[in-house]
């Protein structure tokens, strides 16, 4: 692997575990809303961010109140989501694939949550965040300036 690619991989990777840290009460729980999925788009347009992305999620995951569990199905939730926003051609439709997923997280909520929970409702409080933050990320990826940025840069 060249030395500008990883460098750009861990940066990414970083940038998550930053973005999902440093907003720790809206990143983790039942309730979450984790800017750091703006950066699940990156994976539609180089498939090449899926791992760096997905590794960022398991590194935020060993903080999360959830554990371990955390960072194996938070990272199998992302992995499945990026790996299958590669199978299409509209941006708009990849950004659907984490909230067409979010019953990986609603269903560990429930199974390790201390309280009882309502599958149905954690699914969708999950979906309708991840929906959020992919249409965001959509029309935050479609400005010239990230247009461009992806022209130069992250296309690898």
């Amino acid at each position: 692997m060249k030395s500008r690619k990883l460098t750009l991989y861990s940066l990414v990777t970083a940038l998550y575990l930053v973005l999902s840290l440093g907003f720790a009460e809206f990143s983790f729980g039942p309730l979450q809303f984790r800017l750091a999925e703006l950066l699940n788009l990156l994976a539609f347009y180089n498939p090449g961010f899926i791992l760096p992305i997905t590794l960022g999620v398991a590194l935020s995951n060993f903080f999360s109140p959830f554990g371990l569990v955390d960072v194996v199905v938070g990272s199998l939730h992302t992995y499945l989501s990026l790996k299958a926003m590669t199978y299409v051609k509209k941006d708009w439709l990849a950004a659907l694939f984490p909230a067409l997923f979010a019953f990986i997280i609603g269903g560990e909520i429930v199974m390790v949550s201390q309280v009882k929970l309502s599958f149905i409702v954690i699914t969708l409080q999950i979906m309708t965040s991840e929906l959020v933050l992919g249409l965001i990320s959509v029309l935050i990826y479609r400005s010239d300036f990230m247009q461009r940025l992806i022209k130069e840069y992250l296309r690898t």
